[in-house]
């Protein structure tokens, strides 16, 4: 028996095959020709070897593979599952497969040998569902028919049976809505273009990149027509856009007595009109939508369709009775479908569960893999669901998947008693990557048995490469106890790249939504890389191993932006201008080595991408694509909504053109102002990029580049660098005031696994007059990869000490040698100083703060989980009714740690700062990674409710907020000269003389960390 025999064994139906009453294929296959044309396209004229034959589909889908060399016989229960069982003989008889990325069919025989045994397999779960709803924008807006089947050959080959086609649902909005007192322009002008339909259908937002062509959604709908076509041949069932309310605006204005509720903005972008499922109105759009539907695609067993989607508001609604009516439009249109919805936030709704035939519905869950959901049988009421993965959000470039919350979950859900789970659900946000998470999770609804990772991952390494081959097996269980590892703790998505995120020394993801720290040990990931280069020279003649090389090499060295960032953010706290210069010119090598490797892989061009959109659209299409991409919408969406590189990929010309030039205009920003002494000069990132979005300049659209060689030439340089061996510093308390004492603690870290540190020598610096006595040996023998150590020291201020600025700066400098070269680093840690505070100022404190003034400055150091609704966890130097009528107040936040992303400091006002739930509260911050934001209470239950943010400004920045009456002005600008009007609020019940003051919160979340904020004098007039 086989290695993948063990893997893929056939089994029984599990739990999830009790009776569901749910859809079927589309429609029973009488002909297994589709498979043959889908075989021959994969392989060629081998397929013309194999005789194959449909049976009775019973119960479950089912696969049988048996015969002689050259006669090769498949049995199956649709053609899809033919496809199944003939990548489940790749894999185990030949050592071969097909994957989204990357493929192994070089080293096939002329004549396709017979197993040894037969092969038998057979699904445990009726529903295998594939795609998300954003799949269309962030994948493949403009792929044109042909590479959509073989997309679904793809899905097919792994055993899924059910694929969402949002494709041309443009086309039947468009027949639908000129029903209802619209223009043809009018609706193309509400249609997004192709690369955003995706949110339009999902109700977040209409129009951005219209109005679109009319003979592109024609062009669409043809393609979305052969693509549902070819599903069907398969014998799988196409999944489309159901109708659930999405209208203009302005559709009451249109249709005399229609109940639209405004759903408000999602992301910046204003979202469209939802239509009251109760009202006549729904019933004529919604029979309308089925109808044309159904013209332009044929009918179909199931309908995707997410009510309230991310922030949707019901208004005066009833949720449930809309659900009701909702499902009723679908059951006349379509008496036997079932309704798909996403398990996603607080979606599907209790209401809606409440109110309809839950087992005519489908929860596709996306949050499976989450270590919170542990009950899905209890959260919605048994209705059946799918067991499903989001690894992927917005097609990042990173490599990972939560693999052992899949293999812990999936198995114990599946075969509860009484359980609902009758399905799995692969929905990364784009496709086309991370070939081992496809495989995987794939697996997941093909065999009866748990799955042991060790034995799974050598059976891919084989499979992937066409032979065993030890040091590839070896690097495949290192992704296996690293990459792949993740536990669903932190979403279960890998972190992204820091190369990619717009730049700032305190960034901590590439897009807002991201993980912020690594998600599995970097050292230990490393090793990977040199046992992918040394796996036998013949493996280099197959695509797959090719394509893992470069991503491997493509990680490893991005993974080199979490540890060089910080670095380059000490040393510019510092002052160090030569370490600066050092390491940022580092950062920008490193970028352009990254852009020369993904240059060697057709999966990591930009070329091919825009080269398609502007075949198929034109000028418009090419913005679309590039827009999603990068900015993602308008400047309010971008900057405000915050999606601006949520979509961020390691792709050659992306890094080369937008990554890269970005960087290196942050960095010479700030380094004049390091050699001036001004603030760095203000870089608008939106207009630089949007910039970019509307070129039409060409890109490669083929490789160029030995994979091998660049990859080693990645292991190379990392293995020599000695930049790699970060040192943290941390004070305890961050106090350090006359008289007083602070425990100094370095930690140095070897961050590299591809060499260890040898010979290191701590060597700490206070400021003149504090003492220094080391509490810990300074040498440090050997570090080896992934391995730190301590030394602390107690540094005592005299009692006499004084100092003018309200915080000073510790250091602690490493020397070592890795490997022949010598290197160094720094590691810093700012402690608060100065002098009490004292008349006309007072202190609060709602987060155990401690207060300093020293010259004209001031500095706050403190915790606090948040300082939003009902928590105020703040402290604040206050000047008592200091903002009358006419006043303006004004501060500057010179520095502020980046504790969480939404750390704030800057203005607070309330009638009594001293006292929690006080009225007339508002705030003007500054936080490291949103911008600066303002926000009030406006309801008088004297919590912060709120928020209205702009990306971009990062301390230093000055702050204003101008009172008028009741209402509260607030601005920002970065020199003090040019202002931003940020928005007006007006506070509820704010007093005639409100306190005004300087604040911060950590904004830690729960995780404890404390930090500093200081500013230059608060002024008042």
């Amino acid at each position: 028996m086989t290695r993948r025999r063990t893997v893929l064994a056939a089994g029984a139906a599990g739990a999830g095959l009790a009776a569901t009453g749910l859809a079927g294929p589309a429609a029973a296959q009488d002909t297994a020709e589709p498979a043959r044309a889908a075989l021959r396209r994969l392989i060629g004229r081998r397929a013309d070897q194999l005789t194959l034959g449909l049976t009775d589909r019973g119960d479950t889908d089912t696969y049988r593979i048996f015969g002689n060399r050259g006669r090769l016989h498949i049995e199956a229960t649709t053609p899809a599952t033919i496809l199944t069982g003939f990548h489940r003989y790749l894999g185990e008889t030949l050592h071969a497969g097909i994957w989204w990325a990357g493929t192994n069919l070089d080293h096939l025989p002329a004549q396709l040998p017979a197993p040894a045994t037969p092969i038998t397999g057979h699904a445990d779960v009726p529903h295998r569902f594939a795609l998300n709803d954003t799949n269309d924008g962030y994948t493949g807006p403009y792929w044109d028919l042909d590479r959509w089947r073989r997309e679904v050959d793809i899905l097919a080959l792994h055993g899924f049976n059910e694929i969402l086609v949002y494709l041309g649902a443009d086309a039947v909005y468009r027949d639908t809505l000129r029903e209802f007192g619209y223009t043809d322009d009018e609706v193309r002008a509400w249609i997004p273009a192709p690369a955003h339909q995706p949110w339009w259908l999902l109700q977040n937002m209409s129009g951005f990149g219209g109005p679109v062509a009319a003979d592109l959604i024609e062009h669409r709908a043809r393609t979305a027509a052969g693509l549902i076509d070819h599903i069907r041949a398969l014998g799988m069932t196409p999944v489309l856009p159901g109708y659930f309310g999405t209208v203009p605006p302005d559709f009451a204005d249109r249709n005399t007595g229609a109940h639209v509720v405004p759903q408000g903005s999602w992301c910046g972008f204003t979202r469209p009109g939802w239509l009251d499922p109760r009202d006549d109105h729904f019933t004529r759009l919604a029979a309308a939508f089925y109808r044309h539907s159904t013209a332009r695609y044929g009918d179909t067993t199931m309908y995707k369709m997410d009510l309230l989607h991310e922030g949707g508001t019901a208004g005066d609604v009833p949720v449930g009775p809309a659900s009701k009516a909702v499902e009723t439009a679908l059951r006349t249109a379509h008496p036997d479908a079932t309704w798909v919805i996403l398990g996603w936030q607080d979606n599907p709704k209790k209401d809606t569960i409440a109110a309809v035939d839950t087992s005519r519905m489908l929860i596709v869950d996306g949050l499976s893999e989450h270590a919170d959901k542990t009950d899905r049988d209890t959260d919605w009421s048994h209705t059946p669901y799918a067991f499903g993965t989001i690894f992927n959000y917005g097609g990042k470039s990173t490599l990972g998947a939560a693999g052992a919350a899949w293999l812990g979950k999936y198995r114990q859900w599946r075969d509860k008693p009484g359980g609902a789970l009758s399905g799995i659900a692969l929905m990364p946000e784009a496709g086309d990557t991370n070939a081992a998470a496809l495989d995987l999770f794939a697996s997941l609804a093909w065999t009866d048995h748990a799955i042991d990772a060790h034995d799974f991952y050598t059976d891919y390494a084989t499979r992937r490469y066409g032979r065993a081959d030890r040091h590839a097996t070896a690097a495949w269980q290192t992704l296996r106890a690293t990459a792949y590892a993740l536990d669903g703790t932190v979403k279960g998505e890998p972190q992204d790249s820091l190369f990619a995120a717009q730049p700032s020394l305190s960034a901590t993801s590439g897009a807002g939504w991201s993980p912020t720290t690594m998600q599995y040990d970097g050292a230990t990931f490393d090793q990977a890389l040199p046992l992918l280069l040394a796996a036998h020279p013949t493996l280099r003649h197959t695509d797959a191993y090719r394509h893992d090389l470069v991503d491997v090499a493509r990680q490893t060295l991005t993974n080199r932006s979490r540890i060089l960032l910080p670095q380059i953010a000490a040393a510019h706290h510092a002052g160090d201008t030569a370490t600066f210069d050092e390491l940022t010119t580092l950062w920008l090598t490193w970028m352009r080595l990254l852009d020369r490797l993904v240059a060697s892989r057709p999966e990591f061009l930009l070329g091919p991408a825009l080269a398609t959109a502007h075949r198929t659209a034109g000028a418009a299409g090419e913005f679309d694509q590039r827009t999603i991409l990068t900015v993602w919408g308008d400047r309010n969406a971008s900057q405000v909504g915050g999606l601006h590189d949520y979509a961020n990929r390691e792709w050659h010309g992306l890094i080369g053109d937008v990554y890269l030039d970005r960087w290196r205009r942050y960095f010479d920003s700030l380094r004049t102002a390091l050699t001036t002494g001004r603030a760095p000069t203000p870089i608008d990132w939106y207009a630089l990029t949007d910039a970019w979005t509307r070129r039409t300049n060409t890109y490669r659209s083929h490789p160029t580049g030995d994979e091998h060689a660049l990859a080693t030439a990645v292991h190379r340089a990392l293995a020599a660098d000695t930049h790699q061996v970060p040192v943290t510093v941390t004070a305890d308390p961050a106090v350090l005031v006359a008289g007083a004492a602070t425990t100094l603690t370095a930690r140095i870290t070897n961050a590299s696994g591809l060499s260890d540190v040898h010979a290191a020598t701590l060597t700490p610096g206070v400021p003149d007059g504090a003492t220094v006595t080391a509490l810990d040996p300074t040498g440090i023998a050997t570090l080896a990869g992934g391995t730190s150590a301590t030394v602390r020291w107690r540094v005592t201020a005299p009692s006499d000490w004084h100092t003018d600025q309200p915080t000073a700066t510790l250091t602690v400098r490493a020397d070592y040698r890795a490997g022949r070269t010598t290197g160094h680093a720094t590691g810093t840690a700012r402690v608060l100083a100065g002098s009490p505070v004292t008349a006309p100022y007072t202190t609060v404190d709602f987060n155990d703060a401690t207060f300093a003034a020293a010259g004209t400055g001031f500095g706050i150091y403190g915790g606090g989980r948040d300082m939003w609704g009902g928590t105020n966890q703040f402290a604040a130097i206050v000047l008592p009714g200091g903002l009358p009528d006419g006043a303006t107040a004004t501060a500057r936040v010179v520095l502020q740690d980046p504790t969480g992303q939404w750390a704030r400091a800057g203005l607070v006002v309330r009638n009594s700062l001293a006292t929690n739930g006080s009225l007339g509260y508002a705030n003007l911050a500054v936080t490291p990674q949103h911008g600066c934001a303002l926000s009030v209470d406006d309801n008088g239950d004297g919590k912060l409710n709120k928020v209205t943010s702009a990306a971009g400004p990062v301390a230093p920045v000055t702050l204003r907020l101008t009172r008028a009456g009741a209402d509260l002005t607030a601005a920002y600008s970065p020199d003090g000269t040019t202002w931003t009007t940020l928005g007006t609020v007006r506070p509820s019940g704010l007093a005639a003389t409100p306190d005004i003051g300087i604040f911060m919160t950590a904004a830690n979340g729960g995780s404890g960390a404390t930090g500093i904020a200081t500013f230059d004098t608060i002024s008042v007039h």
